[in-house]
């Protein structure tokens, strides 16, 4: 990356880096290694494929290197069942720290985020509960905040995580890692209503027989990205990804997913419903990596976008990458209008145009988010 593409950070050199986050010193060598392969490969942009949809790079280029306040709450848990550490559990577990560029290692974001990572929680769930383990996640002001959250999840255990990220005026380049040993069964959900440019990078790993239901539902007051990166690790492991998108006008939402189906036997199921406002752009990237010694793989992939307004626009680009014969995978994408005929079939049992419409909608997002889910009580009003 050449020098003009850093000065928007105006502390991002080698020689002042301890003086930026001299509280972890302890690391500072780890720190200036990942902050050397940043430089080497840059701020994403409409360049790299896995970014043609944002132009990260643009996006972010006025806003200056400052640490806006960030706070990370964990409540409403079992705290019997579960360990909370922070920065210390990376000093004492060095080799983790570099854990999620050995999975990928040409994403320049994870790389920025090991560099100044200025905020970490590590959550252990040591045993199964009823009661969910709800991560809030806010952000106040402009600058830029670094969060790191690495969540393991020990053998055999049951379950359910939400995390909730809000508010924020500047960037906001978020690490989530999930770990999930063998037998366990996770129930992910993911509230988004950022006001910051917002960009979330999410690793899981799955053990044996292990399992991943992650459900997100995006509003975003601004920019945002979440890509996702299903590692499957362990043979019999499954994930099934659902992502509702409702930006609000003039926003945009960017949505990747890639899973990488190392061990056989494993499943994988991706969709997304996407309702679309003018002036609202969206886009949904969905790979899935089958290689050759992998057997019996399953895969979906799904992606449905109504569109409520000429000035809308939807980005799809469902990719298959497989390297043998013994899968079963599928995709499909939908991209459109409200169906007029069922609008007109419901004016003529005496509902008007709106009404209709509403129930429609209400039809695609409850495919995704039930009246039990916990994210049914953030749906805007109109969609519930």
């Amino acid at each position: 990356m050449v020098m003009k593409d850093l000065i928007m950070f105006n502390a991002l050199n080698i020689d002042s880096f301890d003086q930026s986050f001299d509280n972890f010193s302890l690391l500072s060598e780890e720190r200036k290694e990942a902050f050397a392969n940043f430089k080497k490969i840059g701020i994403p942009s409409k360049r790299d494929e896995r970014w043609k949809y944002t132009d990260l790079k643009n996006d972010i280029r006025d806003i200056n290197f400052s640490l806006c306040e960030t706070n990370i709450e964990i409540k409403n848990a079992d705290f019997d069942k579960l360990e909370v550490n922070e920065i210390d559990y990376f000093i004492n577990n060095k080799d983790l720290y570099f854990r999620p560029v050995k999975c990928l290692n040409d994403e320049g974001l994870i790389y920025l985020n090991l560099s100044y990572s200025n905020l970490f929680k590590v959550i252990t769930i040591r045993e199964t509960s009823d009661i969910p383990v709800i991560i809030d996640i806010e952000s106040f002001g402009e600058g830029m905040s670094f969060p790191r959250i690495l969540i393991n999840v020990l053998p055999g255990v049951k379950a359910d995580i939400q995390i909730f990220n809000r508010g924020g005026l500047g960037f906001i380049n978020q690490l989530i890692e999930l770990n999930i040993e063998k037998n366990s069964s996770i129930h992910f959900y993911r509230f988004n209503e950022s006001s910051s440019i917002h960009s979330e990078t999410f690793l899981s790993y799955l053990g044996y027989n292990s399992n991943l239901s992650f459900t997100n539902l995006s509003l975003p007051k601004n920019k945002s990205r979440l890509q996702v990166f299903n590692s499957f690790m362990g043979e019999s492991s499954s994930a099934e990804l659902k992502s509702i998108s409702i930006p609000q006008i003039g926003c945009k939402d960017d949505f990747l997913v890639h899973n990488n189906h190392i061990e056989s036997n494993c499943t994988s199921i991706v969709g997304m419903r996407s309702v679309l406002q003018k002036e609202v752009e969206c886009s949904f990237q969905a790979l899935i990596d089958i290689e050759n010694k992998v057997k019996n793989s399953k895969a979906e992939q799904d992606c449905k976008a109504i569109l409520l307004d000429e000035r809308a626009s939807m980005n799809a680009k469902p990719e298959m990458k497989i390297f043998n014969n013994d899968v079963v995978c599928k995709h499909g994408t939908t991209i459109g209008s409200l169906n007029k005929d069922q609008i007109f079939y419901l004016n003529s049992r005496g509902l008007n145009k709106a009404s209709a419409e509403k129930i429609l909608l209400q039809g695609i997002i409850s495919e995704y988010i039930s009246n039990n889910s916990p994210l049914k009580s953030f749906l805007p009003g109109s969609y519930k």
